[in-house]
């Protein structure tokens, strides 16, 4: 393993309570029905973009590029106002993970969040400053589950993806991951164990997740 990489929500940020929030907000605003089975099955995993492609094709909506950015631009307003009320939390283990591992080798971010979210959660950790690099929804046209975030990730380590290790908490992120030639540890903080099997790995919390575990991968 010559890097690391994590996925941002639902890995390090126990945020996807608060995305769904804001995202089933702006559904109601458009007049869409939408309900946590839906997040759960449609959406989880998707970049901002993709969420409200996916509402709108729900509710039979038509939404211009201008109409979806301004949209997508509403949600993320309303996650930062989450964000700044201390509403989003990192999970147990993660933190200690990220440190020993910064000390250790190359790390990054690889996420299908906006870079404002990722940065201002990072930020309030004080951890922001020990990623190498950050690599975002903002960075690429096609989010997960196409790989290209992660060969972007990779490419700007200056690493093979074959010679990364990431973590990943969704099934979509998991198939970026895999098709772009990374191995995995899947963790089971949003789904099922089932649901990450394709994962090298399994555990169900990152507080399970080890440096040496990493390495012998």
């Amino acid at each position: 393993m010559e890097a690391l990489i994590f996925d941002f929500d639902g890995v390090i940020a126990d945020s996807e309570p608060v995305h769904e929030r804001a995202i089933t907000r702006v559904a109601q605003m458009l007049g869409v029905p939408f309900t946590h089975e839906d997040y759960m099955t449609r959406i989880i995993g998707l970049d901002d973009r993709d969420t409200f492609r996916v509402i709108a094709e729900m509710g039979g909506l038509l939404l211009v590029p201008e109409r979806l950015a301004e949209i997508v631009s509403t949600k993320q307003s309303f996650v930062l106002e989450m964000i700044d009320q201390g509403e989003v939390k990192a999970f147990p283990g993660t933190i200690r993970l990220i440190r020993e591992s910064a000390r250790a080798l190359p790390i990054a971010v690889c996420s299908g969040a906006a870079r404002v979210e990722i940065e201002r959660i990072l930020d309030r950790f004080e951890l922001l400053d020990l990623f190498r690099h950050i690599v975002t929804a903002d960075d690429v046209e096609q989010a997960k589950p196409d790989p290209a975030g992660y060969r972007m990730t990779a490419e700007k380590l200056g690493v093979a993806p074959a010679s990364c290790v990431t973590i990943e908490d969704t099934p979509t992120g998991l198939t970026a991951a895999k098709s772009a030639g990374l191995k995995v540890v899947g963790v089971c903080h949003s789904v099922s164990a089932a649901e990450m099997s394709r994962a090298d790995i399994v555990v169900e919390s990152s507080e399970q997740i080890t440096l040496d575990m990493l390495r012998a991968m």
